[in-house]
């Protein structure tokens, strides 16, 4: 029996599909995360293995006719060097490929001649399937400089504004959630907490949810910086668009999406207003499937 593998490799966790050659699914496992920009090579390395692991513990499977893995450390296919360099003495199979994570995402949309896929995690990035067949990309510059849109862009950008009002002495909604979450009474002391080498930035990102939840209460500021980041995340996608004039629907992904209704709603007109006739859905099939998928045809 000959069994695939297919790993989606997020900015917060790593979610794997084991399937066998008949196409039927045996397993999913979820581990760390396995973007080596975010944790480090060796940190990654040590994530995969402890999911491969897992994975054989489960089910007693240690070795694969071929291995799909979606990282988002990632916006193109890897040479084969840096698969060696990840998954070399990990991952046991007759063929492994890696390419970023948004890539297959746009597995997830069989039914789209040229799709486009946008992702809203603890990242956000673009990618659209041009006329040549080759892809083309917007965002995904990382965290440090670019990632609007993101749950981390949302964070920090709430979390910025929680400073402004600390230095004032004003109590907020928003300063009191960001008190709770992080786990004290004077905001001054989320600093010992925000810059622990073990707050990760996935860790900092989970802070959107807060503020997601604050915008469905009608929280004014949650809502501004809810608004400011849907805009900016579908300027970057119309950008794509812009470029790939063909894409026939715009697949949305990630806890962004899912979490928050406004955020969705504001990027969907946004786009909308440039781009009328784009069909524009939430992707129902998980990534990690999708890269199963795309391992049974490698």
């Amino acid at each position: 029996m000959k069994y695939y593998l297919g790993i989606d490799g997020g900015g917060t966790k790593t979610v794997a599909a084991i399937g066998d050659e008949n196409g039927k699914l045996l397993l999913k496992q979820v581990g760390k995360t396995i973007n080596f920009y975010s944790v480090g090579m060796e940190n990654a390395r040590k994530n995969l293995a402890a999911l491969i692991a897992e994975i054989e513990a489960a089910i007693g499977i240690d070795k694969f006719e071929a291995v799909f893995i979606g990282c988002s450390a990632l916006d193109a296919e890897a040479d084969d060097e840096l698969v060696g360099k990840l998954c070399g003495g990990i991952v046991n199979a007759r063929k492994i490929k890696m390419d970023s994570d948004v890539f297959i995402a746009l597995s997830s949309l069989p039914e789209a001649q040229h799709p486009c896929v946008a992702i809203c995690g603890t990242g956000s990035m673009a990618i659209a399937m041009a006329e040549d067949g080759n892809t083309r990309i917007a965002g995904g510059w990382g965290h440090i400089i670019g990632d609007e849109g993101s749950g981390y862009a949302i964070a920090v950008n709430a979390l910025r504004r929680c400073c402004v009002h600390c230095d004032k002495g004003e109590i907020t909604p928003l300063l009191e959630a960001a008190m709770q979450f992080f786990g004290v009474t004077d905001f001054r002391k989320a600093i010992d907490v925000i810059y622990s080498e073990n707050t990760t930035k996935d860790k900092i990102a989970a802070f959107a949810y807060q503020v997601g939840l604050l915008s469905q209460d009608g929280d004014g500021e949650a809502v501004e910086i809810i608004t400011g980041e849907a805009v900016a995340f579908a300027e970057t996608v119309c950008t794509l668009l812009e470029k790939v004039t063909c894409c026939d629907c715009l697949g949305l992904y990630g806890g962004v999406f899912r979490n928050s209704e406004l955020f969705t709603a504001i990027f969907t007109e946004r786009v909308r207003t440039l781009y009328p006739a784009l069909e524009i859905k939430s992707i129902d099939i998980p990534p990690e499937e999708s890269a199963l998928m795309l391992a049974r045809n490698l």
